[in-house]
């Protein structure tokens, strides 16, 4: 190890930001991930913790303070952590995209070597969705925390198409992070629908809590990803993003009834209204079937 090097990363390390980011799954997290490693200084992780790292709430906080400390080190000197990949890459999207009927997951958690130069105080960004919301009151007191929604329609959507926890009425971790929220989802033991209905207002419900410009919409990173982004983490003005294009109405939704998801989630009461309108929803649910119809 260069000794200059190493004195130089233990004077200013602790400067640099750590940041939280969680959000509904589904919501665009991975994709945010992939734009903010575009940046310059900047590394953001994809779901970099181990689930042995989650076992209660207080050591899950441990772990998560002691990852940061272990993933400054790691890429500032190697340039490499942990997250999850598609063969050593960092993709903006966990599931295949190019068949309805086989949305299988095609990512990993492995070792990623990130070709770019760190200062010491580089930003680092770590996301978890379920795990972060569970615990998110204790985050905020020590980080920098962001979350990431996305119109409630899309989101049940996705649900229906892949293969995920909440796909099954579940929420990863929920016994050990969060008994109390675990408990009353367990009292919605009627129908998938009703249970991941009670689910999505939950998430909208945790993140109430946050000033508006630490909620990032799926929408407006579409339209604007500099300036949405740009909420999150300083860049160069002119640092310029790929033209992204809206998967709210992704023809890999097919195959799902979107008529019954539409029509529940507006005769539905939950804390997405609190940001979101049912207008909104009829809007993207008329988009999606005229698209699926051509």
């Amino acid at each position: 190890m260069n000794f200059l090097k190493a004195i130089s990363f233990a004077r200013n390390a602790k400067q640099g930001s750590n940041i939280i980011l969680t959000g509904v799954p589904r919501s665009g997290t991975t994709l945010i991930c992939r734009l903010l490693c575009e940046l310059p200084n900047m590394v953001a992780l994809n779901e970099p913790i181990d689930r042995q790292f989650f076992p209660s709430p207080q050591k899950a906080q441990a772990a998560i303070a002691d990852h940061f400390r272990q993933f400054r080190r790691s890429l500032y000197f190697e340039q490499s952590a942990l997250a999850r990949t598609r063969n050593g890459k960092i993709v903006d999207n966990a599931f295949a995209e190019d068949n309805p009927e086989d949305r299988s997951r095609l990512v990993t958690r492995s070792k990623v070597v990130f070709n770019k130069s760190l200062s010491p105080d580089f930003t680092l960004l770590m996301k978890h969705c379920a795990e972060f919301t569970l615990i998110l009151p204790a985050l905020q007191n020590h980080y920098l925390t962001y979350t990431v929604i996305r119109n409630p329609l899309a989101i049940l959507a996705s649900w229906h198409s892949v293969n995920v926890p909440v796909s099954r009425g579940k929420v990863a971790k929920s016994a050990r992070l969060n008994p109390s929220f675990h408990a009353q989802l367990n009292e919605h033991s009627e129908d998938l629908l009703t249970r991941q209905l009670f689910i999505l207002s939950w998430y909208f419900e945790q993140y109430q809590q946050l000033a508006e410009r630490h909620i990032v919409r799926y929408e407006e990173l579409i339209a604007s990803p500099a300036k949405t982004l740009g909420r999150i983490v300083d860049h160069d003005s002119d640092f310029s993003f790929p033209a992204l294009e809206s998967r709210n109405a992704n023809k890999l939704y097919k195959a799902t009834d979107l008529s019954r998801l539409a029509e529940r989630l507006l005769h539905s009461e939950g804390a997405y209204w609190a940001f979101y309108d049912r207008s909104s929803v009829k809007d993207l649910a008329q988009k999606m079937q005229a698209d699926y119809e051509q």
